[in-house]
């Protein structure tokens, strides 16, 4: 892949990201990686395999069953999570390609244990406990029918982990009280005789806030690529900079309209420049109604209009010129720096990692 065949690049640089992954596994009892949605859009296999180089990561954790078909069709040999609901369809695929499923309804381990008696093969999986988000899993309550499930499964199915989600990672309360839950249903499966060698609930953010929620491993997204964005406290460094090209610039008049419909007036003669993204790109169009900055010759411009393929900013008085890059988030190349933090606060957005995570396959991926 050449980047110069793109009209714009998701720059990540690795050594950085190395960097806070190991100030990560200095503070957690184990680091489970969260890669899903392509590494919030930075690239499964390629961030995959980074990880990879850490003998401390055991668990790689995803959110669908492609997702982990992929990563062992790239030869990813350490365990998978796959934490999202798994259809029944594709239960077969999971078991044949040795990923751990998510336990989170009633039936599954029956089903995945008949899979794996006719495949020959043993199924991994993790007990998902519903302690209060209520998306998926097994309330405590419900626990007594897993074990039933689980007695007549026999040694088809491996327990290799319990894990559950906080609903509000920032409300020490509430935190409090699905802990509480998480831990009785954990008694409640290790006192029907069954082993559980990994408990893990704390996300990112919880285990940034109270780490006395991180029990015996932590699953970390963001915070592997940028710090919390409420209260960063300096372990983790940005490695992701989102930059396009200008590929037209004109003079405008006062009073003339930029973009579709009614557009933005333009209050003062100025110069306008055309960069080569749009929203069709992962371009949040919520930038342009706050008018979000992007860094263009080393200053902050303002965003005016966008269109699908295309957005317009304003570079009045900026030294510019066709080709010269426009950084959405991250560094520019000239010792700018745009957080990706911030400019998700702007449009309410509660991460940077959701810019990532939107966009497009036509976005190159660069690793540095």
């Amino acid at each position: 892949m050449s980047v110069s065949e793109y009209n714009s690049y998701l720059s990540v640089d690795t050594a950085i990201l190395r960097e806070n992954v190991r100030r990560i596994l200095e503070k957690v009892p184990q680091l489970i990686p969260v890669i899903k949605d392509d590494a919030y859009g930075l690239g499964l296999v390629p961030i995959a395999g980074i990880l990879c180089g850490f003998e401390e990561i055991r668990t790689l954790a995803v959110a669908h069953v492609s997702e982990g078909l992929a990563l062992r069709r790239a030869g990813i040999d350490r365990e998978v999570l796959v934490m999202g609901g798994v259809l029944p369809f594709q239960e077969a695929a999971l078991v044949e390609a040795g990923l751990t499923a998510a336990v989170s309804r009633p039936g599954m381990v029956t089903e995945l244990a008949a899979l794996a008696r006719e495949q020959g093969r043993r199924c991994r999986v993790q007990i998902k406990i519903d302690t209060g988000l209520h998306r998926i899993g097994l309330a405590v309550e419900e626990l007594d029918g897993l074990i039933r499930e689980l007695d007549t499964a026999g040694d088809w199915v491996e327990i290799t982990g319990a894990f559950s989600h906080f609903s509000a990672a920032e409300d020490l309360a509430r935190d409090t009280e699905e802990y509480g839950l998480f831990l009785a249903g954990v008694r409640k499966l290790e006192s029907a005789g069954f082993s559980i060698p990994l408990r893990h609930m704390a996300c990112s953010a919880t285990s940034e806030y109270w780490q006395q929620f991180d029990l015996d491993a932590v699953r970390c997204g963001r915070r592997m690529y940028m710090d919390n964005p409420i209260r960063p406290d300096g372990t983790v460094t940005e490695c992701v900079s989102w930059r396009s090209y200008i590929t037209h610039i004109a003079h405008r008049r006062a009073g003339e309209r930029i973009g579709y419909g009614s557009g933005r007036i333009l209050l003062r003669d100025s110069v306008i420049a055309t960069l080569g993204v749009g929203y069709g790109d992962g371009l949040n169009q919520a930038l342009f109604a706050v008018d979000g900055p992007v860094l263009i010759g080393g200053q902050r411009c303002t965003l005016l209009s966008c269109c699908m393929d295309q957005c317009m900013a304003d570079v009045t008085g900026v030294d510019c010129a066709v080709g010269d890059e426009a950084t959405f988030f991250g560094t520019d190349g000239r010792g700018g720096f745009l957080s990706a933090q911030e400019v998700a606060s702007l449009v309410g957005g509660d991460e940077g990692c959701g810019l990532t995570s939107a966009l497009s396959p036509r976005v190159a991926r660069l690793y540095i």
